[in-house]
């Protein structure tokens, strides 16, 4: 019998609402979950999949989306509280926060994605915006330049191209827009 596509029989439970979004570290090893209460929980999925660390407080709202650098130092979160946070997770059990919380979106942050280099970083909001940041020093991250309006509803979601000259964003508006970011300035 093949057991290709059955679900491992640990279930990871640790949240108090609704878990909204799952990543995995490049390497594999470490899951960050994402949930209606506020925190970002991160599993070490090495063997027996167990906890690490204390639950981050990542806003003061639901938290939307969890993103790993493609170098696994830094965990990018997006959360109804209109923020972006940068926590460094080089010590995964002891993750900290690069900086204070990243603001420029005017409500729900609903997405967030590196660029395969890892010097950029796209957020999605509620407010139709995308958000190009420069995390190149993610203790000093800033925005590339002004938002970009991004149609006439919210946008769900945004993505890099693997070349990193593209981005794609999804919108409640019912498109797909596809936006040259060569330059993120």
């Amino acid at each position: 019998i093949s057991t290709e596509n059955t679900p491992l029989s640990t279930a990871l439970t640790g949240h108090t609402g609704d878990v909204y979004n799952v990543a995995f570290s490049a390497d594999g090893r470490i899951l960050a979950s994402a949930g209606r209460d506020g925190t970002v929980r991160l599993w070490d999925v090495t063997g027996s999949p167990r906890p690490l660390g204390a639950p981050l407080a990542a806003g003061s709202g639901y938290v939307y989306w969890v993103a790993f650098s493609p170098d696994g130092r830094t965990l990018a979160t997006a959360g109804r509280d209109g923020t972006v946070r940068l926590w460094n997770v080089t010590d995964a059990a002891h993750p900290v926060p690069w900086g204070p919380p990243l603001r420029g979106h005017t409500s729900y942050v609903f997405s967030v994605a590196f660029s395969a280099d890892g010097t950029t970083l796209v957020s999605a909001g509620y407010d139709h915006r995308l958000i190009l940041w420069n995390v190149a020093d993610p203790a000093h991250a800033t925005a590339w330049g002004p938002p970009i309006v991004a149609g006439s509803g919210a946008i769900a979601s945004a993505a890099f191209s693997p070349d990193g000259r593209t981005v794609a964003s999804a919108g409640h508006d019912h498109t797909i827009r596809l936006w040259n970011v060569a330059d993120p300035a």
